[in-house]
């Protein structure tokens, strides 16, 4: 149950809220990434890629975006488990690491590789040109910073106090 309302709040979130906000053209915080960051190593593989594909899928058609959403969360999605892992340094692969799990440094180490990652496959897809790279990456990076408050705002707010 808090699965689903996390889904429907961050889709909320960014299509009413976070769409809205574009200073400059360069500031496009997504948000909406904490729920494929959040999702269980225990769920099956292909639930995780079906999830991600959902709610990108869904921030396309809000966003007019033709898929690029979905093409960039189902990628962070792949690499997530791939990466909790090599950040952790896991040796039997049966341990099960989740992302609330790690601490703050690891979080954000994962969370702005990963961020990085979405930011620039989305700017990339978007933009579908080389010849802009520098606004490329200077949107990936501002959007990022943006992004990555918001995910810290989230850990520190949904980490369970002793």
């Amino acid at each position: 149950m808090k699965r689903v309302k996390l889904f429907f709040w961050v889709i909320f979130f960014q299509i009413f809220i976070l769409n809205n906000i574009q200073f400059s053209g360069y500031i496009n915080p997504y948000y909406y990434i904490i729920f494929i960051l959040t999702i269980s190593n225990k769920t099956s593989k292909s639930t995780t890629l079906l999830l991600a594909f959902l709610i990108g899928f869904i921030i396309d058609i809000f966003s007019n975006s033709y898929g690029i959403h979905s093409f960039a969360s189902v990628l962070i999605a792949y690499l997530t488990p791939i990466w909790i892992k090599k950040l952790d340094r896991i040796k039997d692969s049966d341990e099960i690491i989740e992302i609330n799990d790690l601490s703050m440094r690891k979080f954000l180490i994962l969370s702005a590789s990963l961020v990085l990652i979405h930011h620039f496959t989305l700017f990339l897809l978007e933009s579908f040109s080389f010849k802009n790279m520098f606004s490329i990456i200077q949107s990936t990076f501002i959007s990022a910073f943006f992004t990555l408050i918001l995910l810290i705002i989230h850990k520190i707010f949904s980490t369970k106090k002793p």
